[in-house]
């Protein structure tokens, strides 16, 4: 058993040398621009892919995304400043390297920092009429950034929902982790409600999260990663 966590250590020792966790919040403005290349990334493919939009899964859809997301990149002298390439599910591990295998929707790989530290995507589909609801976005997405498999070495995450129907972060998201926040202790570790963000887009917002881990690694095990901050980009 020795054997086994100590070379889970070493996976974590490995990946994190020399870095300070967490790390460096990206700046806004820079969050806002991603959101943007998002939001155009979609747009895009609702204009060329209508029936994938429409009734393609989340596989489907990602791929889509991606593909997308470099060739605007590629095409775009000021995105490629900001972002070196993006991906789709690579593998990476939980904070603690109990779990491998461990595949992001949509990994951005930023030129501020080293590519194995990228901002996280997780994608969900938000469809009320097939049970594709807000819980489930919340329970299979959300939850990935408090509990440590994703993102835990950041201070930052982004949620993206592909909205078939009407709902929205104000109409379906906010009134659910309201109730969230309510319970003892509060559910997903709601800290702050999400509120409208990034006001060039149609529906963007920014919730805060605590995280129920500490790190186990060298000299930081058992210091507390701080809050995450979610930004939602819900895609109509």
């Amino acid at each position: 058993m020795s054997g086994l966590i100590s070379g889970l250590q070493d996976h974590l020792y490995e990946l994190i040398r020399g870095q300070e966790l967490p790390l460096p919040a990206i700046d806004h403005s820079h969050l806002e621009f991603i959101l943007e290349l998002l939001q155009q990334a979609y747009t895009g493919i609702k204009a060329d892919y209508p029936a994938a939009v429409s009734s393609g899964d989340e596989k489907h859809l990602n791929s889509l995304m991606v593909d997308r997301l470099n060739h605007l990149v590629g095409a775009d002298p000021l995105a490629s400043l900001l972002v070196r390439a993006v991906s789709r599910g690579t593998e990476t591990k939980n904070y603690d390297a109990t779990r491998f295998e461990m595949r992001p929707d949509i990994q951005i790989s930023l030129t501020g920092r080293q590519h194995l530290f990228p901002l996280i995507v997780e994608c969900k589909l938000i469809d009320i009429a097939q049970a594709k609801t807000v819980d489930l976005y919340c329970r299979n997405g959300l939850s990935r950034f408090t509990t440590g498999d994703y993102a835990w070495t950041n201070r930052e995450a982004v949620m993206l929902a592909y909205v078939r129907g009407t709902a929205s972060t104000a109409s379906h998201l906010s009134p659910f982790l309201a109730t969230a926040m309510g319970l003892s202790p509060p559910e997903y570790a709601v800290v702050s409600l999400p509120y409208k963000c990034a006001l060039s887009l149609p529906d963007a917002a920014r919730s805060d999260h605590g995280r129920y881990f500490a790190y186990v690694h060298g000299g930081q095990s058992g210091d507390l990663p701080g809050d995450i901050a979610v930004w939602h980009l819900w895609l109509n």
